[in-house]
């Protein structure tokens, strides 16, 4: 951390009061900075009611031991202040106050030129008072929407703070949309503590026992901004449903009174809470809907993925991506309708789903996240005086977030739509496999970037590639100076993760590095017009194409109408061939996040589907990485008919059609050399952990022989079910 400075003054929640995904940031990054972290400056105005008096109790107890050590590397200080904000006479006491004791308090502990950090955007009256190196804002929530808020001054400090900080978190796009117009904002989306709530082995407490199945729980903080009223409708028109509430109250709970199926347990630490958790039937986050809960990113949904019970969420936006796995209602009248749903779908497959997209989002890896966002951009975005990155110096930052490359790509030659960072999204929502994005800059400016898949399995191994399933993508850089800083940063991000090898997969070789050359992609360039690449062909293909036709098989080209077709034959040809397929949802994925590059083509006889494809078309060629027929229709050639559609329907589209890769001399190499298409030599390239050879991953290899063999005698419903689980290990 001593690129960012070994001190962190942090403006927060109080530290301990709930874990929020500050304070879990912060138990990590503490490991490497020593930390100072200042309880919450208020942001309500001073109003004479029950929650100030509430909270000005607390805030008396809390100045009975204003400073406390919590960690060796850790203080915690609760100034002496009234917990509200204002720009009047009390507002100004409180900040000078404050600013005096963060003062003495940096001095008592040696502080000096720390990095200030905040999640609130009143702490903009601080910036500049405390000596600090930089200034991080990390936008967890809109402020400026809670109840008794200074509405204005909220907004007015948040954009002030925004202005003045050389790093801007957000923990959701909704909010980093919001503070991107004046800055780029780094989207830091909340993690979760996955081995806590997926590995509980804690007994059922036993203040459940009383409470009979189902049960259908809520966890967090109870107050307004919880749907009381469609909690009570669930539980009087469900009866026999348990309604649980685990948190602290903070709202009046009489839309639930008389309801004796509503069970209000109160607060549970955050040690209980997976026992709590794994005892319940489904889970539910049921937001009112409004301006405030749309700009939500709830970190409970992860921990709720984590758990792997069936959850129930009011449909915002930030939860909309995982659909897929939660069980989204967007009317209140729903809820009943949802509940019922969620119920009905618990199985180990949706345990297992919903664990896996959650897997690789661990804190540790948020805040590495953070200390390499931090190393590499804050020099880099620093204002003049402040210590102006030299316009020579080259910077990597690593993330697991996707960046934005579309600036950077289109300018490469050699940038394919496999270099797109979106692959990283899909790979992680289909397989639960974690992307690290390596985006090298000079002075500001990108001049290089990696995208790596991180692979690990007990059978395969644990190593990174770029990328799996594709024959090239691997680095990209403006210079050899660029090329070998991303190569010496992915060499240490292997180190760090324990992977015993870097696969880069490259067209053109980096040299210097230990590199399979068994393999060649095949390149035809097409013409305009499909009738001159007809002309062009061999007579025996031209007659194999033919036989197809005069056999009455038709053609169909389309998109995402025809995945379940395609998925169909694809499956059962990877059977046949001894290989697990992908899933049906990772191709949905695909078509989700390339809807402009991809194309699917069916053969069909009788209308069954005999013959299908799925092609990826971008500036550099037309290219086909699934296809496939049922080899029982072979002596018809279905698969001569699919190509020929393929190539034609490219003509016009791309310049050249790229067949895909293949072992010279091979029968796959042999069927696409047919049609004229010229091998272009492939280099991938590793970077090894001391001591270790090359991997051997090859289906010919002698070490996966019998696995081939026995895969080639499974039923195909069971190849479409287990081999998804086996390509997320592969690539």
């Amino acid at each position: 951390m001593s690129a960012t400075g070994d001190n962190f003054v942090v403006f927060s929640d109080d530290w301990g009061r709930h874990p929020s995904s500050n304070q879990h940031l912060f138990l990590r990054l503490r490991e490497q900075a020593r930390v100072l972290w200042v309880n919450t400056l208020g942001l309500r105005r001073a109003q004479v009611n029950a929650f100030t008096f509430f909270r000005a109790f607390e805030k008396l107890r809390e100045w009975a031991r204003p400073l406390r050590q919590v960690n060796p590397r850790q203080w915690v200080l609760a100034p002496v202040m009234l917990p509200v904000s204002g720009e009047g006479l009390l507002g100004r006491l409180n900040r000078r106050i404050a600013l005096a004791s963060i003062r003495r308090t940096m001095r008592r502990l040696g502080m000096r030129r720390p990095v200030l950090w905040s999640t609130l955007p009143t702490a903009v009256d601080f910036v500049g008072e405390l000596d600090e190196r930089a200034v991080v804002y990390y936008v967890t929530d809109d402020y400026s929407l809670w109840p008794g808020s200074n509405a204005r001054q909220v907004r007015e400090q948040d954009l002030r703070m925004t202005r003045l900080a050389d790093v801007v978190f957000a923990c959701n796009r909704t909010l980093a949309e919001s503070h991107g117009g004046l800055r780029e904002a780094v989207l830091l989306p909340h993690a979760v503590d996955y081995e806590h709530f997926a590995c509980c082995r804690a007994g059922e407490p036993t203040d459940l026992a009383a409470i009979p199945h189902p049960r259908a729980c809520f966890f967090g903080l109870v107050y307004e901004k919880i749907d009381l009223t469609a909690l009570a409708e669930l539980a009087r028109r469900r009866a026999d449903l348990h309604v649980v509430l685990i948190g602290p109250v903070a709202t009046d709970l009489a839309p639930l009174a008389g309801l004796a199926n509503v069970h209000v347990l109160g607060a549970r630490s955050y040690a209980e809470l997976p026992a709590y958790l794994a005892a319940m039937d489904v889970l539910l986050i049921p937001y009112v809907l409004d301006e405030e809960t749309r700009n939500k990113g709830p970190l409970k949904a992860r921990e709720c993925l984590a758990c792997g019970k069936p959850t129930v969420a009011r449909a915002i936006p930030d939860l909309a991506e995982m659909g897929d796995v939660l069980t989204l209602y967007d009317d209140p009248a729903d809820l009943v309708r949802a509940v019922e749903a969620a119920l009905a779908s618990a199985c180990s497959e949706l345990t297992v789903r919903m664990r896996e997209r959650v897997r690789g989002e661990s804190w540790e890896a948020r805040a590495a996240m953070v200390r390499e966002e931090l190393k590499s951009d804050i020099q880099g975005r620093l204002p003049a005086g402040r210590g102006e990155a030299p316009s020579d110096v080259l910077r990597v930052q690593t993330s697991t977030v996707a960046p934005d490359w579309s600036q950077y790509l289109p300018h490469r030659e050699q940038a394919s739509i496999y270099h797109d960072a979106a692959w990283g999204e899909v790979m992680r929502r289909a397989y639960g496999n974690c992307a690290h994005y390596l985006t090298c800059r000079r002075g500001g400016r990108i001049v290089g970037v990696l995208q790596l898949i991180e692979k690990r399995s007990p059978v395969f191994g644990h190593y990174l590639c770029s990328l799996p399933y594709f024959d090239s993508a691997g680095l990209l850089a403006d210079d050899e100076p660029a090329r070998g800083t991303l190569c010496e940063s992915a060499e240490r991000l292997r180190r760090k993760l324990g992977c015993t090898w870097v696969e880069l997969r490259h067209l053109e070789p980096l040299g210097g590095l230990p590199e399979r050359t068994d393999k060649v992609t095949l390149l035809l360039p097409l013409p305009d017009e499909p009738d001159r690449l007809w002309k062009a062909l061999k007579a025996k293909v031209r007659n194999q194409v033919r036989k197809a036709q005069k056999a009455d098989m038709q053609t169909q080209i389309g998109g995402p109408e025809l995945l379940g077709e395609f998925h169909a034959v694809y499956a059962r040809n990877m059977r046949d061939l001894g290989s697990p397929p992908h899933s049906l949802r990772f191709f949905e994925l695909l078509v989700r996040h390339f809807p402009q590059a991809v194309r699917l083509y069916v053969v069909r006889t009788g209308g069954q589907a005999v013959a299908a494809s799925l092609t990826l078309t971008d500036r550099c060629a037309a290219r086909v990485p699934w296809a496939g027929s049922d080899w029982r229709w072979r002596d018809l050639c279905p698969n001569m008919l699919l190509y020929w559609t393929m190539l034609a329907d490219a003509c016009g589209r791309a310049s050249v059609f790229d067949f895909g890769r293949s072992t010279r001399e091979c029968g796959t190499f042999k069927f696409k050399t047919q049609w004229g298409a010229a091998e272009r030599q492939l280099h991938w390239e590793y970077l090894l952990a001391p001591g270790r050879e090359m991997p051997q991953l090859r289906p010919d290899s002698p070490k996966y022989r019998l696995m081939v063999s026995l895969w080639k005698r499974l039923p195909v419903s069971l190849v479409r079910w287990a081999g998804p689980w086996v390509m997320g290990q592969l690539s």
